[in-house]
């Protein structure tokens, strides 16, 4: 993403890749924050095609069927040796139309069309290239990939997540972790995974505010939890498979045993809800597990150096909020980026506001999701607890989707540019003090009752006390009613009613966050259900074209990144591709191949 917005603005950029595409990777679950921080981002650089990845319409007409749909999280809960009790279901459901729902990325798809669209809009692209050296120098920096090849940059921007070259070589990372989250994994792609739905009865399911087939699933028990995230769960689905895993607490299951299947199947065996699950369920790719997946360093910035977020730290998949803190780190360095190649400047100072935003989103990220590791001890914990990331996924949302809806009202980009202010920057909540303060005060309440202090029903009622006094949540969502186990939804008209609470009863600083212009909002959303007519009535026209006659002008029809730049077209791939059909992977590698110079500035 990064590699279109620089080249977008003609910045010469390199993009190395140590594999190739399609591959397998995991981050598969996006959140309302995510898609909106996606299609601002697109609007604020001029590149649309990131959009579509923001919202699962676009996304499954543009880029991907394989990828899935998402309405809302999923959670059940469970004991060892008995099911499921349906009271003890909880969700929390994800945007609709018009900026919503969510999208279950097929990662294999989406990475190799942004790195297709990267190449499209100018950027140069070696894949399969692997850097064994790195020299840091005054005014560029030097990389020798193991083929020998040589390259110089005014700036190296480290992409490469948990296995990063640079942090090893330049010894970035701390050496204990500093968060309190300590789990490790086992996960992989499965087939014949059912629908979470079908393990309810039919009464159970009418409690339900979406079909829990359609979340990204997960299953806690006192230990760990587990993601499901299903790619065939919408009628245009055209991908079997599931994502699952598992992630387990280490101080009670500190060592792995036996094969990484044989302990996961003999982990879920003790819970006979998880265990029909996955009854038929087989594994569609070798499994993977690892040792404590956290990581942490203490910056993300050095000389003519940025890291991206994965390659600085991790906490866990829980609640999927990775994705933001990158979204909201790509906006922020760009913004700084632009400006600095521009000046020719690449002070460290100038990436600094970037660096604070993302340790301080990690820091609260890990908070609630150690917090909600340590509940799930007990039902009573984990649904008061969970209430915390509610809050902050909420408040979270409003604050971008204000943004974004503002701007499509007035057209004013000052509204796209507030979106690297500090005060605004943040992930589930971070950068607003209510939701931080609330967050440490149930921390306190689930360590005393960790240390034997207080029950872990006491510390339950306390956390919901807490929530009943709070005066920035509206009372009707139930923050502090155990009973409410959904606690919004973001169809048209319970979405208004959020907006219109917080514009009579907010404080100055929830009222800009959580209020936006809802005829703009309406509007948007006539325009979706036109738009998706639209498309259909144009799928039923081709099928009875196709039917009666064999010449089309459908090719006429040229992806937005090629339209701006025609220029692009014939060095990049043979044939021009429709919406649906991004550049050809294997085209553009063969063209750069004959054509990349052995030394690229």
């Amino acid at each position: 993403m990064l590699a279109c917005i620089l080249a977008r603005h003609g910045v010469s950029t390199l993009l190395l890749e140590g594999a190739s595409h399609p591959r397998f990777t995991i981050g598969e679950s996006l959140i309302p924050e995510t898609g909106l921080r996606l299609r601002i981002v697109a609007e604020k650089y001029g590149v649309p095609e990131i959009g579509w990845i923001g919202t699962f319409h676009k996304l499954r007409r543009h880029v991907s069927s394989n990828c899935g749909v998402k309405r809302s999280f999923g959670f059940m809960y469970h004991r060892a040796g008995e099911e499921n009790r349906p009271e003890e279901i909880n969700q929390f459901g994800t945007l609709t139309p018009p900026v919503g729902p969510d999208s279950h990325l097929f990662r294999q798809d989406t990475d190799a069309y942004l790195a297709a669209l990267a190449v499209t809009y100018g950027a140069t692209f070696h894949s399969g290239t692997r850097i064994e050296d790195i020299d840091f120098g005054d005014d560029e920096v030097a990389l020798r990939a193991t083929s020998g090849e040589n390259y110089r940059a005014k700036l190296l921007i480290d992409a490469s997540g948990m296995r990063s070259t640079v942090s090893d070589q330049l010894g970035m990372r701390d050496a204990v972790p500093r968060f309190r989250t300590d789990t490790r994994a086992i996960y992989t792609h499965m087939m014949g995974v059912r629908s979470t739905d079908l393990l309810l009865d039919p009464k159970d399911r009418q409690n339900l505010i979406t079909p829990l087939g359609q979340s990204t699933m997960h299953h806690v028990f006192d230990g760990g939890w587990m993601w499901v995230i299903p790619f065939s769960n919408h009628r245009a689905a055209t991908n079997p498979l599931t994502s699952v895993g598992l992630m387990l607490d280490r101080r009670k299951h500190p060592e792995p045993h036996g094969t990484p299947e044989g302990e996961f199947r003999k982990i879920i065996s003790a819970y006979p809800t998880i265990a029909r699950h996955f009854a038929e369920a087989r594994a569609a790719r070798p499994w993977v597990r690892s040792g404590r997946i956290q990581y942490s360093s203490p910056h993300l910035t050095g000389h003519r150096l940025i890291q991206l977020p994965h390659a600085a730290a991790f906490i866990d998949p829980l609640y999927s909020s990775g994705m933001s803190v990158l979204i909201a780190a790509v906006d922020m360095i760009a913004e700084s980026l632009l400006k600095a190649v521009a000046e020719n400047d690449y002070a460290t100072e100038r990436f600094k506001p970037m660096e604070d935003v993302v340790n301080r989103g990690f820091d609260h990220y890990d908070t609630v999701v150690s917090g909600s590791i340590d509940s799930f001890a007990s039902y009573e914990t984990w649904n008061a607890w969970n209430r915390n990331w509610v809050m902050g996924s909420l408040l979270g949302t409003f604050g971008p989707l204000s943004l974004l809806m503002r701007y499509h009202k007035t057209k004013d980009r000052s509204h796209l540019e507030k979106t690297t202010e500090p005060s605004r920057m943040g992930v589930l909540g971070s950068h607003l003090p209510g939701v931080v303060e609330m967050a440490q005060a149930s921390r306190a309440h689930m360590d005393a009752a960790l240390a034997g202090e207080i029950t872990h029903q006491e510390a339950s009622e306390r956390i919901f006390a807490r929530f009943r006094a709070i005066d920035f949540l509206p009372a009707y969502m139930g923050f502090g009613d155990p009973e409410k186990t959904a606690t919004a939804t973001f169809t048209l008209l319970p979405g208004a009613r959020h907006v219109m609470w917080y514009r009579m009863h907010g404080d100055a600083l929830y009222r800009d966050n959580c209020t936006f212009p809802l005829l703009t909002y309406a509007r948007d959303g006539a325009a979706f259900v036109l738009d998706e007519t639209r498309d259909a009535y144009r799928r039923g026209f081709s099928a009875l074209r196709d039917v009666l006659f064999a010449r089309n002008g459908d090719w006429r029809h040229v992806a937005p990144a090629l339209a701006a730049h025609p220029e692009l077209v014939a060095p990049v791939q043979a044939h021009t591709p429709g919406p649906q059909e991004p550049p050809g992977l294997d085209d553009i590698e063969a063209s750069l191949t004959e054509a990349a110079p052995t030394e690229t500035r």
